[in-house]
């Protein structure tokens, strides 16, 4: 499994989440976006794989990421793809609390950026993020039917038959 972090500064923050979160993209794919000094989003990193997520997080910094996740439904012979974008709202444990406003100031371009994000979460550890955490969010912002498991990339997978949030 492969795990990349990226940043070329020509790429836009809208091209890069139409990447992540077209219903081609790789379970896993992610972006991360920051506020520059003009207070505009701006790309930090992108790539695939929870590890490579929180290698990309600053523990100094406000980031907002987008992490699409795949909702895997297996039926017989047929196997359906649903595509679940997870918002993290990531302020650092760092970030100074003056600077914590920043995230607040964030919000409305990034809810502007990330369109149809299924769970939002906000996080200051990356030993916060993890798969569970993940899946008991998605489980609990409901939808038609639970799949068989969620897809996080790089070979992750929560399989849900067995899954039981009561008894974390």
């Amino acid at each position: 499994a492969e795990h990349r972090i990226s940043a070329e500064m020509s790429e836009s923050p809208a091209s890069v989440f139409k990447t992540v979160s077209s219903k081609d993209a790789k379970a896993g794919s992610f972006m991360v976006v920051e506020l520059d000094s003009k207070k505009k989003l701006t790309l930090s990193s992108h790539g695939e794989g929870l590890e490579a997520l929180k290698k990309a997080l600053d523990d100094a910094k406000c980031m907002w990421v987008c992490y699409n996740v795949h909702g895997v439904d297996v039926r017989a012979n047929v196997e359906s793809v649903r595509t679940k974008l997870v918002q993290i709202n990531w302020v650092g444990e760092k970030v100074p609390a003056m600077k914590k406003m920043n995230a607040l100031a964030g919000k409305t371009a990034v809810s502007k950026l990330f369109k149809g994000v299924a769970v939002t979460i906000d996080r200051t550890k990356t030993d916060d993020i993890s798969t569970k955490d993940i899946v008991d969010a998605l489980a609990s912002a409901g939808g038609a039917h639970k799949p068989t498991y969620y897809g996080f990339g790089c070979g992750e997978k929560v399989d849900l038959e067995f899954y039981d949030p009561v008894n974390k």
